[in-house]
């Protein structure tokens, strides 16, 4: 639909299957091969690709050693099958078991019962303190029993490391650089940090991840993550000493039908300041912040689990105080309380 501008430019064109005008480039499509329409007929083409018959896809999986329980629902989507080897039963997605990812995690001894990870949590002198969250890489809110302190240690970390708590050793990232993803997302998880992106293979690359305090993105090195909690630019900034007392506080802000929670100090900054619409609805004082932190944090993985998303939007999505609140149309303030009190004890 116009001269030709060069191999590596743009070049205005009208597709001779679906009409639709395109700009692909000359490069792309005779020596990259992909394909000059990028609109109606990519799409076709994606959906042609992903769709399958449902006989066919049944067999796909019980080649992998699965054995279906309900009609084809989709290639992407969670499809109910047992495990032709143990005959448990899981939820599999049929992509990922075509691109190698649907092993049975029981077969491979990766699925654990909630008395055997209390019993690998005991066995590393860490003391459960809410029922076992289901998953590896979860956090899961635990008692040291050599120093007291808490901590949100996951299944996968303790498996790996041994002994997990903050107070008692430091926790740097391990320095060797051949970790599986297992190993690396577990340590991102007890430094706070939630990866976004698939593991890069090494420690001393940039690894995008959102902080799970404020959810703040950021890309770390992980072998240069310093102790708990200080992998966020943003949370270091407010400036709280993990070994020294700290508060969690619940706030409510009744105009904008908001809970807030977090954690403070004396004179440190607060992330939600009660002269300003906040009010106080409860506060728990801890020896050390950092066992404050372990329960707000442990307060937001409940919330979160309920599907109740945050209240506030400001303008930043970066801010903490965003981060940490949810709407009271769906979670009252007795509820916040009784999460924390459950485990924690009655406030002051």
């Amino acid at each position: 639909m116009e001269p030709f501008p060069g191999t590596q430019l743009p070049w205005r064109c009208r597709c001779l299957r679906c009409g639709q005008v395109n700009s692909p480039r000359y490069n792309d499509v005779v020596n990259k091969g992909s394909g000059p329409c990028r609109g109606v007929c990519r799409s076709q083409k994606i959906a042609d690709r992903l769709t399958h018959d449902g006989i066919k896809a049944a067999a796909t999986m019980e080649q992998h050693g699965w054995l279906t329980l309900e009609p084809y629902p989709g290639a992407g989507k969670p499809w109910q099958c047992r495990c032709a080897q143990c005959a448990v039963v899981k939820t599999k997605r049929l992509t990922h078991v075509r691109n190698g990812r649907g092993r049975c995690t029981h077969c491979a001894g990766n699925t654990f019962s909630a008395a055997a990870a209390a019993t690998i949590m005991t066995a590393a002198d860490l003391a459960p303190l809410t029922p076992y969250p289901g998953l590896q890489l979860r956090p899961w809110l635990a008692r040291c029993l050599r120093c007291g302190h808490l901590g949100t240690p996951t299944l996968a970390s303790v498996r790996l490391r041994g002994h997990e708590c903050w107070a008692c050793r430091a926790t740097p990232f391990p320095t060797r650089p051949s970790l599986d993803e297992q190993q690396a997302v577990a340590c991102m998880l007890t430094h706070g940090l939630a990866p976004l992106d698939p593991y890069p293979g090494r420690t001393d690359t940039p690894w995008k991840s959102q902080c799970t305090t404020c959810d703040t993105p950021s890309a770390p090195v992980p072998r240069a993550l310093p102790g708990h909690h200080r992998g966020c630019p943003v949370c270091a900034q407010q400036d709280i000493s993990p070994g020294e007392p700290g508060d969690l506080y619940l706030v409510l802000h009744d105009d904008l039908r908001a809970l807030g929670w977090g954690v403070t100090q004396a004179g440190r900054r607060h992330l939600h300041p009660t002269r300003r619409a906040w009010r106080n609805l409860a506060r728990w004082r801890f020896p050390a912040a950092q066992d404050a932190w372990a329960f707000s944090r442990y307060l937001k993985q409940q919330i979160r689990g309920n599907g109740w998303p945050p209240a506030l939007r400001t303008h930043t999505a970066s801010d903490p105080a965003w981060a940490q609140t949810a709407s009271l149309d769906q979670v009252s303030g007795a509820q916040a309380v009784q999460i924390i009190e459950e485990v924690a004890g009655p406030a002051f």
